[in-house]
């Protein structure tokens, strides 16, 4: 039994491997496969960069990065923009976020609502009018645009931009301020590139919706620098000052009244041009001309349409169906008004807790409703318009009386002309003067009486460029493919070495 036991253990571990080589093999390969696996199907990142420059030149890059990652701006950011209510869409294997203009719902999340742990809701469409919701494996059938009240949460459901009848089920996923607030903070990152510029990046799983929260956290803190800094006004104003510089003023604006009266009077001596002989303009007269009897008869089913249509929706109103227009869209409409109407009223008669159903079929009735009063109103406007027509009519001239030559003994001198052009030259640039000191004397009567509070018309943070990436693999995939590798060579070996040495010589001593 020792002679066995020592030839156990005088085994070669290279003798051992290379009889399990196809094994060790196997191994690798199922690793590296999951490795491969696990690349495809991970969620792709999108690393969106900004470079800004500052227009302050006191303000450094560094004090610019720490206020756009300070907590008050990114927390502004998530409220304006409603980050709180996230979407997305889950497939077999990856999940995708939809944001912006691809959403097909939206979920309104109402002031009352309160939530400390992510919460997951699956809301499923059955109809155009009626979605199905799953909140905590607890099933709800509710109408569009109908509140909804669940434990803490108050929200109602409407439709997107890419609303569909017919869509897949889409997940929507609340989180809290202070939790978002965190998660963009550890995603975002900065780099000082000069004195006053700087890059800044973010990593989103959407590119459209950090290229947002990217511009958004800009005009924030945009915002706070162009509001006008509170004046502090002296503890005592001076008001004696204050009355001598209003007094100032008028007598200065009193001035410009004389100078503005001698320029009137200058005009009246310079001898006027004679005006050109204006030209008549030609008029544009609309004519109606007579309508035929068929398009009589068409109006007068629009009117009876169009009264019919002005009825309230609780009435049980149908149109009749005998009305000739020539048009089969306003036919069909009428018909699924009617068709409309009648499912609601057998809904109603068939059962007395049919509120959701009644609900969904006022919406569709709204709908048709409105699809019909726009489509007779075009086809009113189209017969209408066929007999509208322009003319051009041209005015008759009528002369101008000629202007009357002043008499030869009122005559003006020759050189009156020229003497009142210098004159009326040098009155402008007084009056010019005169204007400019009224406008300082009025500045510094605002500043003694409000004190002086600076506005920059200029933005403190200028986007130079922009742009979007998606993040490369080709690091992350070096790594994960040599982990497999490692683990795949591994585990074999430590499993036949804990057979080979461990097991067997314990199963033969028990022999």
């Amino acid at each position: 039994m020792n002679e066995a036991h020592s030839r156990d253990k005088g085994r070669n571990i290279s003798g051992l491997l290379s009889r399990n080589k196809y094994l060790i093999i196997t191994s690798v390969l199922l690793f590296v496969l999951a490795a491969s696996a696990y690349l495809l199907f991970s969620p792709t990142k999108h690393n969106v960069k900004m470079e800004l420059s500052i227009s302050d030149d006191q303000e450094s890059p560094g004090m610019a990065i720490n206020e756009l990652r300070s907590n008050v701006a990114i927390g502004k950011v998530v409220n304006s923009l409603g980050l709180q209510v996230s979407y997305y869409r889950k497939g077999t294997f990856t999940t995708t976020e939809i944001y912006g203009d691809s959403l097909p719902l939206k979920f309104m999340l109402g002031k009352g609502s309160a939530y400390d742990s992510p919460t997951d809701i699956t809301i499923n469409l059955i109809n155009g009018n009626v979605c199905r919701i799953d909140q905590n494996n607890v099933l709800t059938d509710v109408p569009l645009y109908h509140p909804v009240k669940y434990a803490f949460l108050d929200y109602t459901i409407v439709k997107g931009p890419a609303f569909k009848p017919i869509q897949p089920p889409l997940t929507v996923k609340l989180t809290s301020s202070a939790d978002l607030i965190k998660q963009f903070s550890e995603s975002l990152n900065a780099k000082i590139l000069g004195n006053n510029s700087f890059e800044l990046s973010l990593k989103a799983d959407n590119p459209q919706k950090g290229e947002h929260f990217l511009n958004k956290l800009i005009a924030v803190i945009n915002a706070q620098y162009a509001k006008k800094n509170s004046p502090q006004k002296p503890a005592v104003v001076d008001t004696s000052l204050l009355t001598k510089i209003n007094d100032s003023i008028y007598y200065y604006k009193a001035m410009a009244d004389k100078f503005r009266e001698q320029q009137a009077i200058l005009n009246n001596i310079k001898k006027p041009r004679p005006l050109p002989k204006p030209k008549p303009k030609p008029m544009v007269v609309q004519v109606q001309t007579a309508l035929t009897e068929k398009e009589k008869s068409s109006l007068t089913a629009i009117s009876a349409i169009k009264s019919y249509t002005s009825k309230p929706n609780d009435p049980f109103v149908l149109i009749p169906e005998d009305y000739s227009l020539n048009d089969g869209r306003i036919e069909a409409l009428i018909k699924d008004f009617n068709k409309a109407q009648l499912n609601k009223q057998r809904v109603q008669q068939d059962s007395d807790n049919a509120d959701a159903s009644v609900y969904a079929f006022k919406l569709e009735i709204n709908s048709i409703k409105e699809a019909l009063v726009n489509s007779v109103t075009q086809k009113e406007q189209k017969i209408r318009a066929a007999h509208q027509t322009k003319e051009v009519r041209q005015p008759e001239e009528v002369e101008q009386p000629k202007d009357i030559e002043p008499p030869k003994d009122t005559a003006q001198p020759k050189d009156s002309k020229s003497i009142a052009s210098f004159i009326s030259v040098q009155l402008n640039d007084s009056l010019a003067q005169i204007n400019a000191i009224i406008k300082r004397k009025q500045q510094q009567y605002n500043r003694l009486l409000h004190g002086s509070g600076i506005q920059s018309s200029h933005p403190r943070l200028t986007i130079d460029e922009m742009s979007t990436t998606r993040e490369s693999m080709s690091s992350k995939s070096l790594y994960v493919y040599l982990f497999a590798l490692l683990l795949g060579l591994l585990l074999p070996v430590v499993l036949l070495i804990i057979r080979e040495y461990i097991i067997s010589p314990k199963k033969t001593t028990a022999a």
